[in-house]
C-alpha cells in the first residue's frame, strides 16, 4: 500500500507542476536594444574570426578593422588574384609573352 501512495504523490506533484507551467508568465517590459551602428558607417569597427590555427578546430584570434579598411583589404586581395591569373595565362604560351 505504501508504494501506491508514493506513486500517487509523485504523479500528483508532476500534474501540479505541469499545470503551473501552463499559467501565463507575467508581462515584462521589453528591453530596448542598444543603438546599432548603421551599415554604411565607414568608420564602424567590425571584427571577424581569424584564420584557423593549423591543426586546430578553433578559429584564430579575432581581427578587427573599420569597414573602410575591410573594403580596402578585399580590393587588394582581388587585385593580387587577378594579377596572378593574368601572369599564368601569359606564361602559358610557348614564348612566354602575351
Amino acid at each position: 500500500m505504501r508504494k501506491v501512495s508514493v506513486l500517487a504523490v509523485t504523479l500528483g506533484t508532476i500534474v501540479m507542476s505541469s499545470a503551473s507551467a501552463q499559467e501565463p508568465a507575467p508581462a515584462v517590459a521589453p528591453v530596448a536594444a542598444p543603438a546599432a551602428a548603421p551599415a554604411d558607417d565607414a568608420n564602424a569597427i567590425v571584427c571577424h574570426a581569424g584564420e584557423p590555427i593549423l591543426g586546430s578546430r578553433f578559429p584564430g584570434p579575432r581581427v578587427c578593422h573599420t569597414r573602410r579598411e575591410w573594403e580596402q583589404i578585399k580590393r587588394d586581395a582581388q587585385e593580387v588574384l587577378i594579377r596572378q591569373q593574368m601572369n599564368r595565362s601569359c606564361n602559358a604560351g610557348t614564348n612566354g609573352q602575351c
